[in-house]
Protein backbone atom coordinates (compact mmCIF):
# COMPACT_ATOMS: atom_id res chain seq x y z
CA UNK A 1 0.00 0.00 0.00
CA UNK A 2 1.16 3.63 -0.50
CA UNK A 3 0.07 7.35 0.54
CA UNK A 4 -1.65 9.31 -1.81
CA UNK A 5 -0.57 12.44 -0.72
CA UNK A 6 3.05 13.11 0.76
CA UNK A 7 3.23 13.33 4.53
CA UNK A 8 3.91 17.22 5.18
CA UNK A 9 7.14 17.70 7.96
CA UNK A 10 5.07 20.67 9.47
CA UNK A 11 1.53 18.39 10.21
CA UNK A 12 3.77 15.46 10.82
CA UNK A 13 5.29 17.56 14.17
CA UNK A 14 2.14 18.50 14.93
CA UNK A 15 0.90 15.19 15.60
CA UNK A 16 3.96 14.14 16.99
CA UNK A 17 3.99 16.48 19.62
CA UNK A 18 0.40 15.80 20.61
CA UNK A 19 0.99 12.53 21.23
CA UNK A 20 3.61 12.72 23.25
CA UNK A 21 1.68 15.67 25.26
CA UNK A 22 -1.55 14.41 25.54
CA UNK A 23 -1.30 10.37 25.59
CA UNK A 24 2.14 10.08 27.58
CA UNK A 25 2.34 13.15 29.30
CA UNK A 26 -0.55 14.77 29.42
CA UNK A 27 -0.02 16.56 33.26
CA UNK A 28 3.55 18.09 32.15
CA UNK A 29 3.10 22.01 32.52
CA UNK A 30 2.39 24.35 35.05
CA UNK A 31 -0.40 26.23 36.63
CA UNK A 32 -1.71 29.66 36.85
CA UNK A 33 -3.22 29.73 40.20
CA UNK A 34 -5.80 26.91 40.21
CA UNK A 35 -5.69 26.87 36.46
CA UNK A 36 -3.32 24.19 34.99
CA UNK A 37 -1.62 24.57 31.59
CA UNK A 38 -0.30 21.40 30.00
CA UNK A 39 2.32 21.36 27.15
CA UNK A 40 -0.42 19.48 25.24
CA UNK A 41 -3.41 22.02 25.72
CA UNK A 42 -0.90 25.32 24.73
CA UNK A 43 0.45 23.74 22.06
CA UNK A 44 -3.24 23.56 20.81
CA UNK A 45 -4.28 26.92 21.69
CA UNK A 46 -1.11 28.45 20.14
CA UNK A 47 -1.32 26.40 16.76
CA UNK A 48 -5.28 26.59 16.80
CA UNK A 49 -5.05 30.61 14.66
CA UNK A 50 -2.53 29.62 12.22
CA UNK A 51 -4.06 26.57 11.24
CA UNK A 52 -7.54 28.24 11.29
CA UNK A 53 -6.64 30.42 8.66
CA UNK A 54 -4.29 27.52 6.72
CA UNK A 55 -7.78 25.45 6.91
CA UNK A 56 -10.05 28.46 5.43
CA UNK A 57 -7.69 29.48 2.76
CA UNK A 58 -6.33 26.26 1.65
CA UNK A 59 -9.23 24.15 2.00
CA UNK A 60 -13.37 24.08 0.36
CA UNK A 61 -15.01 25.61 3.16
CA UNK A 62 -17.44 22.68 2.49
CA UNK A 63 -18.55 20.09 5.91
CA UNK A 64 -20.17 16.49 5.49
CA UNK A 65 -24.15 16.34 6.85
CA UNK A 66 -22.89 14.14 10.07
CA UNK A 67 -20.60 17.42 10.91
CA UNK A 68 -23.51 19.58 10.51
CA UNK A 69 -25.76 17.30 12.98
CA UNK A 70 -22.95 16.98 15.31
CA UNK A 71 -22.04 20.52 15.27
CA UNK A 72 -26.34 21.49 15.48
CA UNK A 73 -26.56 18.90 18.66
CA UNK A 74 -23.45 20.51 21.00
CA UNK A 75 -25.52 24.25 20.24
CA UNK A 76 -27.76 23.58 22.85
CA UNK A 77 -25.46 23.00 26.07
CA UNK A 78 -23.02 25.27 24.33
CA UNK A 79 -26.25 27.91 24.72
CA UNK A 80 -27.04 26.94 28.28
CA UNK A 81 -23.11 27.66 29.28
CA UNK A 82 -23.44 30.91 27.67
CA UNK A 83 -26.66 31.35 29.24
CA UNK A 84 -25.06 31.01 32.55
CA UNK A 85 -22.41 33.06 32.20
CA UNK A 86 -24.17 36.17 30.84
CA UNK A 87 -26.74 36.17 33.45
CA UNK A 88 -24.30 34.60 36.68
CA UNK A 89 -20.76 34.67 35.44
CA UNK A 90 -18.28 32.47 36.69
CA UNK A 91 -19.11 30.13 40.10
CA UNK A 92 -15.63 28.70 39.46
CA UNK A 93 -13.19 30.12 37.12
CA UNK A 94 -10.86 27.71 36.72
CA UNK A 95 -13.62 25.01 36.12
CA UNK A 96 -15.80 27.59 33.84
CA UNK A 97 -12.80 27.48 31.42
CA UNK A 98 -12.11 23.92 31.45
CA UNK A 99 -16.38 23.78 30.35
CA UNK A 100 -15.76 26.24 27.81
CA UNK A 101 -12.27 24.82 26.25
CA UNK A 102 -14.13 21.43 26.25
CA UNK A 103 -17.67 22.42 24.58
CA UNK A 104 -15.79 25.06 22.24
CA UNK A 105 -12.38 25.31 21.72
CA UNK A 106 -11.96 21.71 21.46
CA UNK A 107 -14.40 20.83 19.48
CA UNK A 108 -13.86 23.25 16.58
CA UNK A 109 -9.95 22.20 16.42
CA UNK A 110 -10.74 18.52 16.12
CA UNK A 111 -14.13 18.49 14.00
CA UNK A 112 -13.19 21.57 11.95
CA UNK A 113 -9.90 22.77 11.84
CA UNK A 114 -7.69 19.69 11.86
CA UNK A 115 -9.40 17.04 9.38
CA UNK A 116 -7.95 18.50 6.00
CA UNK A 117 -4.98 17.98 7.30
CA UNK A 118 -5.67 14.33 7.86
CA UNK A 119 -4.50 13.74 3.90
CA UNK A 120 -1.02 15.09 4.83
CA UNK A 121 -0.70 12.52 7.91
CA UNK A 122 1.18 9.71 7.53
CA UNK A 123 -1.47 7.55 9.53
CA UNK A 124 1.21 4.35 10.51
CA UNK A 125 3.17 6.67 11.94
CA UNK A 126 0.38 8.15 13.66
CA UNK A 127 -0.49 4.74 14.64
CA UNK A 128 2.70 3.88 15.88
CA UNK A 129 3.02 7.45 17.96
CA UNK A 130 -0.48 6.39 19.68
CA UNK A 131 0.91 2.75 20.45
CA UNK A 132 4.00 3.92 21.70
CA UNK A 133 3.30 6.17 24.22
CA UNK A 134 -0.40 4.49 25.39
CA UNK A 135 1.99 1.67 25.85
CA UNK A 136 4.31 3.32 27.88
CA UNK A 137 2.06 5.15 29.76
CA UNK A 138 0.53 1.84 31.06
CA UNK A 139 4.20 0.44 31.68
CA UNK A 140 5.34 3.35 33.90
CA UNK A 141 1.85 3.09 35.81
CA UNK A 142 2.38 -0.18 36.63
CA UNK A 143 5.92 0.48 37.82
CA UNK A 144 5.00 3.17 40.38
CA UNK A 145 1.67 0.92 41.23
CA UNK A 146 4.63 -1.55 43.02
CA UNK A 147 7.09 1.14 43.44
CA UNK A 148 5.22 3.42 45.90
CA UNK A 149 4.50 0.71 48.23
CA UNK A 150 7.93 -0.24 48.42
CA UNK A 151 9.53 3.46 48.57
CA UNK A 152 7.23 5.27 49.78
CA UNK A 153 7.03 8.30 47.35
CA UNK A 154 6.53 8.16 43.51
CA UNK A 155 9.09 8.64 40.93
CA UNK A 156 8.12 12.55 39.62
CA UNK A 157 9.32 14.95 37.20
CA UNK A 158 8.17 18.25 37.28
CA UNK A 159 6.92 20.18 34.08
CA UNK A 160 6.86 16.49 31.72
CA UNK A 161 4.77 13.71 34.51
CA UNK A 162 3.75 15.73 36.96
CA UNK A 163 2.10 19.53 36.75
CA UNK A 164 4.80 22.00 38.16
CA UNK A 165 2.68 22.92 40.81
CA UNK A 166 1.64 19.32 41.76
CA UNK A 167 5.14 18.06 42.55
CA UNK A 168 5.53 16.12 45.78
CA UNK A 169 1.88 16.30 46.65
CA UNK A 170 0.16 13.17 44.37
CA UNK A 171 -0.54 11.68 47.33
CA UNK A 172 -2.46 14.08 49.40
CA UNK A 173 -4.31 15.98 46.48
CA UNK A 174 -5.25 13.68 43.50
CA UNK A 175 -7.97 11.49 45.39
CA UNK A 176 -5.68 8.22 44.58
CA UNK A 177 -5.78 6.26 48.27
CA UNK A 178 -6.74 2.94 48.13
CA UNK A 179 -5.01 1.70 51.43
CA UNK A 180 -1.13 -0.06 51.22
CA UNK A 181 -1.39 0.32 47.26
CA UNK A 182 -2.33 3.55 45.69
CA UNK A 183 -4.27 3.48 42.42
CA UNK A 184 -2.39 3.35 39.61
CA UNK A 185 -1.75 7.20 37.98
CA UNK A 186 0.89 6.69 35.46
CA UNK A 187 1.87 10.38 34.45
CA UNK A 188 -1.95 11.33 34.50
CA UNK A 189 -1.80 11.95 38.32
CA UNK A 190 -5.13 10.06 38.83
CA UNK A 191 -6.50 6.52 38.26
CA UNK A 192 -10.07 7.75 37.00
CA UNK A 193 -9.03 10.23 35.32
CA UNK A 194 -6.18 7.60 33.56
CA UNK A 195 -8.89 5.21 33.18
CA UNK A 196 -11.26 7.24 31.70
CA UNK A 197 -9.06 8.49 28.93
CA UNK A 198 -7.60 4.97 28.47
CA UNK A 199 -10.77 3.59 27.88
CA UNK A 200 -12.03 5.83 25.44
CA UNK A 201 -8.95 4.97 23.15
CA UNK A 202 -8.93 1.10 24.21
CA UNK A 203 -11.12 0.01 21.36
CA UNK A 204 -9.09 2.15 18.54
CA UNK A 205 -5.43 0.85 20.23
CA UNK A 206 -6.90 -3.08 19.87
CA UNK A 207 -7.28 -2.75 16.26
CA UNK A 208 -4.07 -0.74 16.06
CA UNK A 209 -2.33 -2.59 18.25
CA UNK A 210 -1.00 -6.06 16.35
CA UNK A 211 0.63 -7.18 19.56
CA UNK A 212 -1.81 -8.52 21.67
CA UNK A 213 0.09 -8.55 24.87
CA UNK A 214 0.44 -5.15 24.44
CA UNK A 215 -2.86 -4.85 24.42
CA UNK A 216 -3.66 -6.71 27.86
CA UNK A 217 -0.94 -5.09 29.32
CA UNK A 218 -3.14 -1.76 28.96
CA UNK A 219 -6.27 -3.77 30.63
CA UNK A 220 -3.76 -4.74 33.42
CA UNK A 221 -3.12 -1.59 34.19
CA UNK A 222 -6.73 -0.24 34.09
CA UNK A 223 -7.32 -3.24 36.42
CA UNK A 224 -4.87 -1.25 38.70
CA UNK A 225 -6.64 1.77 38.61
CA UNK A 226 -8.53 0.28 41.52
CA UNK A 227 -11.61 2.46 40.09
CA UNK A 228 -14.89 0.99 40.28
CA UNK A 229 -16.12 3.28 37.45
CA UNK A 230 -12.80 1.54 34.87
CA UNK A 231 -13.43 -1.80 36.09
CA UNK A 232 -16.97 -1.08 34.94
CA UNK A 233 -16.25 0.41 31.36
CA UNK A 234 -13.72 -2.78 31.20
CA UNK A 235 -16.12 -5.66 32.04
CA UNK A 236 -18.26 -3.43 29.51
CA UNK A 237 -15.81 -3.66 26.77
CA UNK A 238 -15.68 -7.32 27.28
CA UNK A 239 -19.39 -8.54 27.61
CA UNK A 240 -20.51 -6.55 24.73
CA UNK A 241 -18.44 -8.36 21.90
CA UNK A 242 -19.90 -11.59 23.59
CA UNK A 243 -23.86 -10.56 24.12
CA UNK A 244 -23.56 -9.63 20.62
CA UNK A 245 -22.17 -12.98 19.71
CA UNK A 246 -24.56 -14.84 21.89
CA UNK A 247 -27.42 -12.94 19.83
CA UNK A 248 -25.78 -13.98 16.80
CA UNK A 249 -25.38 -17.61 18.00
CA UNK A 250 -29.19 -17.81 19.14
CA UNK A 251 -30.07 -16.31 15.64
CA UNK A 252 -28.18 -18.57 13.50
CA UNK A 253 -28.92 -21.84 15.52
CA UNK A 254 -28.66 -24.67 14.85
CA UNK A 255 -25.52 -23.91 13.10
CA UNK A 256 -23.18 -22.54 15.39
CA UNK A 257 -19.91 -21.14 15.15
CA UNK A 258 -18.08 -20.79 18.43
CA UNK A 259 -14.33 -20.07 17.74
CA UNK A 260 -14.31 -16.42 18.85
CA UNK A 261 -17.13 -16.85 20.89
CA UNK A 262 -14.63 -18.87 22.69
CA UNK A 263 -11.76 -15.91 22.73
CA UNK A 264 -13.91 -13.40 23.99
CA UNK A 265 -15.21 -15.52 26.18
CA UNK A 266 -12.02 -15.99 27.93
CA UNK A 267 -11.18 -12.57 27.94
CA UNK A 268 -14.15 -11.66 29.64
CA UNK A 269 -13.10 -14.39 32.04
CA UNK A 270 -9.40 -13.04 32.22
CA UNK A 271 -10.51 -9.55 33.03
CA UNK A 272 -13.03 -10.50 35.93
CA UNK A 273 -10.43 -12.89 37.27
CA UNK A 274 -7.99 -9.56 37.60
CA UNK A 275 -10.39 -8.01 39.05
CA UNK A 276 -11.45 -10.18 41.99
CA UNK A 277 -7.67 -10.85 42.25
CA UNK A 278 -7.09 -7.27 42.83
CA UNK A 279 -9.75 -7.14 45.31
CA UNK A 280 -8.34 -10.26 47.12
CA UNK A 281 -4.98 -8.52 46.86
CA UNK A 282 -6.29 -5.37 48.55
CA UNK A 283 -8.06 -7.40 50.95
CA UNK A 284 -11.71 -6.00 50.07
CA UNK A 285 -14.48 -7.54 50.36
CA UNK A 286 -17.15 -7.79 46.97
CA UNK A 287 -19.37 -5.65 48.38
CA UNK A 288 -16.63 -3.04 47.49
CA UNK A 289 -17.76 -3.31 44.28
CA UNK A 290 -21.56 -2.44 45.28
CA UNK A 291 -21.00 0.53 47.60
CA UNK A 292 -24.65 2.00 48.03
CA UNK A 293 -23.06 5.04 48.89
CA UNK A 294 -21.52 5.34 45.51
CA UNK A 295 -17.79 6.28 46.24
CA UNK A 296 -20.03 9.28 47.94
CA UNK A 297 -21.82 10.42 44.73
CA UNK A 298 -25.08 9.33 45.94
CA UNK A 299 -26.30 12.54 47.36
CA UNK A 300 -25.84 14.26 44.50
CA UNK A 301 -27.64 11.50 42.61
CA UNK A 302 -30.53 12.72 44.94
CA UNK A 303 -29.91 16.25 44.37
CA UNK A 304 -30.77 15.65 40.75
CA UNK A 305 -34.62 15.96 41.87
CA UNK A 306 -34.51 19.01 42.91
CA UNK A 307 -33.25 20.59 40.01
CA UNK A 308 -34.62 23.30 38.14
CA UNK A 309 -35.11 24.30 34.42
CA UNK A 310 -32.14 26.47 33.71
CA UNK A 311 -29.06 27.57 35.69
CA UNK A 312 -29.27 29.30 38.56
CA UNK A 313 -26.18 29.65 39.45
CA UNK A 314 -22.68 30.76 37.52
CA UNK A 315 -21.06 28.72 35.17
CA UNK A 316 -18.48 26.05 36.70
CA UNK A 317 -18.05 22.62 36.04
CA UNK A 318 -19.41 19.06 36.49
CA UNK A 319 -18.51 16.20 39.44
CA UNK A 320 -18.12 12.98 38.81
CA UNK A 321 -21.90 11.88 37.46
CA UNK A 322 -21.99 13.86 34.37
CA UNK A 323 -25.60 13.66 33.85
CA UNK A 324 -26.46 14.06 37.33
CA UNK A 325 -24.07 16.95 38.25
CA UNK A 326 -25.36 18.50 34.80
CA UNK A 327 -28.92 18.80 35.66
CA UNK A 328 -27.39 20.23 39.29
CA UNK A 329 -25.40 22.66 38.21
CA UNK A 330 -27.17 23.80 34.82
CA UNK A 331 -30.87 22.58 35.37
CA UNK A 332 -32.64 20.20 33.74
CA UNK A 333 -31.82 21.87 30.16
CA UNK A 334 -28.53 21.07 30.83
CA UNK A 335 -28.79 17.72 31.69
CA UNK A 336 -30.89 17.24 28.64
CA UNK A 337 -28.01 19.69 26.07
CA UNK A 338 -25.26 16.77 28.25
CA UNK A 339 -27.43 14.04 27.08
CA UNK A 340 -27.40 15.11 23.68
CA UNK A 341 -24.06 15.86 23.36
CA UNK A 342 -22.72 11.96 24.93
CA UNK A 343 -25.41 10.10 22.65
CA UNK A 344 -25.12 12.12 19.59
CA UNK A 345 -22.62 9.13 18.00
CA UNK A 346 -25.47 7.35 17.34
CA UNK A 347 -27.67 10.28 16.13
CA UNK A 348 -25.02 10.24 13.21
CA UNK A 349 -25.48 6.57 12.26
CA UNK A 350 -28.81 8.42 10.85
CA UNK A 351 -27.32 10.37 8.30
CA UNK A 352 -23.80 8.00 7.91
CA UNK A 353 -24.86 4.28 8.46
CA UNK A 354 -21.77 3.32 6.45
CA UNK A 355 -19.82 4.53 9.59
CA UNK A 356 -20.46 0.98 10.06
CA UNK A 357 -18.44 -0.58 7.46
CA UNK A 358 -15.30 1.22 8.48
CA UNK A 359 -13.33 -0.67 10.86
CA UNK A 360 -11.30 2.43 12.62
CA UNK A 361 -14.98 4.30 12.62
CA UNK A 362 -16.49 1.63 14.46
CA UNK A 363 -13.57 1.16 16.75
CA UNK A 364 -14.02 4.89 17.36
CA UNK A 365 -17.78 4.57 17.91
CA UNK A 366 -17.53 2.50 20.55
CA UNK A 367 -14.97 4.27 22.20
CA UNK A 368 -17.58 7.23 21.99
CA UNK A 369 -19.81 5.41 23.51
CA UNK A 370 -18.44 3.72 26.48
CA UNK A 371 -17.63 7.43 27.53
CA UNK A 372 -21.06 8.05 27.50
CA UNK A 373 -21.91 5.32 29.79
CA UNK A 374 -18.56 5.60 31.99
CA UNK A 375 -20.49 9.36 32.55
CA UNK A 376 -22.90 7.96 34.66
CA UNK A 377 -20.46 7.03 37.29
CA UNK A 378 -17.42 9.12 37.00
CA UNK A 379 -16.76 10.89 33.26
CA UNK A 380 -14.12 13.66 34.45
CA UNK A 381 -15.27 15.81 31.99
CA UNK A 382 -13.45 18.97 33.17
CA UNK A 383 -10.01 16.82 33.74
CA UNK A 384 -7.21 16.57 31.24
CA UNK A 385 -7.27 15.21 29.11
CA UNK A 386 -10.27 13.44 28.55
CA UNK A 387 -12.11 15.73 26.25
CA UNK A 388 -9.35 16.07 23.76
CA UNK A 389 -9.32 12.19 23.80
CA UNK A 390 -13.27 12.86 23.28
CA UNK A 391 -12.94 15.02 20.31
CA UNK A 392 -9.81 13.43 18.86
CA UNK A 393 -11.93 9.99 18.73
CA UNK A 394 -14.77 11.87 16.94
CA UNK A 395 -13.00 13.15 14.55
CA UNK A 396 -11.55 9.15 13.32
CA UNK A 397 -15.34 8.75 13.76
CA UNK A 398 -16.53 11.06 11.60
CA UNK A 399 -13.58 10.84 8.97
CA UNK A 400 -12.07 8.09 9.35
CA UNK A 401 -8.33 7.19 10.04
CA UNK A 402 -5.85 9.14 7.92
CA UNK A 403 -4.56 5.77 5.96
CA UNK A 404 -5.38 2.25 5.56
CA UNK A 405 -2.07 1.35 5.95
CA UNK A 406 -2.28 1.30 10.20
CA UNK A 407 -4.63 -0.87 10.43
CA UNK A 408 -4.42 -4.35 11.27
CA UNK A 409 -3.64 -6.98 8.29
CA UNK A 410 -6.88 -8.29 6.23
CA UNK A 411 -7.91 -10.85 3.72
CA UNK A 412 -8.86 -8.79 0.86
CA UNK A 413 -7.26 -5.89 -0.31
CA UNK A 414 -8.55 -2.96 0.15
CA UNK A 415 -8.57 -0.88 -3.06
CA UNK A 416 -7.50 2.58 -2.43
CA UNK A 417 -8.87 5.61 -4.50
CA UNK A 418 -8.32 9.28 -3.70
CA UNK A 419 -11.53 11.29 -3.10
CA UNK A 420 -12.17 15.26 -2.54
CA UNK A 421 -14.06 14.16 0.60
CA UNK A 422 -15.80 16.73 2.51
CA UNK A 423 -13.20 18.27 5.30
CA UNK A 424 -10.59 16.98 2.96
CA UNK A 425 -9.98 13.61 5.11
CA UNK A 426 -8.33 10.37 2.87
CA UNK A 427 -11.42 8.76 1.76
CA UNK A 428 -10.80 5.24 1.08
CA UNK A 429 -13.20 3.52 -1.51
CA UNK A 430 -13.39 0.28 -0.13
CA UNK A 431 -12.22 -0.15 3.49
CA UNK A 432 -11.58 -2.98 5.64
CA UNK A 433 -14.59 -4.65 6.96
Amino acid sequence: MRLLRKPHPVTMFVVWFLTVFLVLFPKGGLKIGPLPLTWGYLFLMFTAPPLLIVRMVAFPLRFPLRLWVVLGVVVPIQLICIYSCVFYGFLSPSFAVSTLTNLFFLQWIFLVIYPPFLRYVDGERLSRYLRVCIFLAAVWGIFLFFWHPITGHFIEIPYLTVNAADYGDLEYTKHIARGLFLKLISTYNNGNIYGVAMLILLPLYELLEKVRWRVWVLKFALVLTLSRTVWAGLVFVQLAPLVLLVMRQVAAFPRLRLGRFRRQAVAALVIVGFIFGALLFNSWKVSFLFDPNLGGRASGLGAFFDASLLPTEGLSGVAEVVYASAAIKMGYAGFVGFTLLLFSPALVLLVAPDALKSRSRTAALKGLMLYAFLCVSDGGFNYIPIMAFYWFTYMIYLFGWPSATSVAPIRKQPVIAQVNAPGGSLAVAREAQ
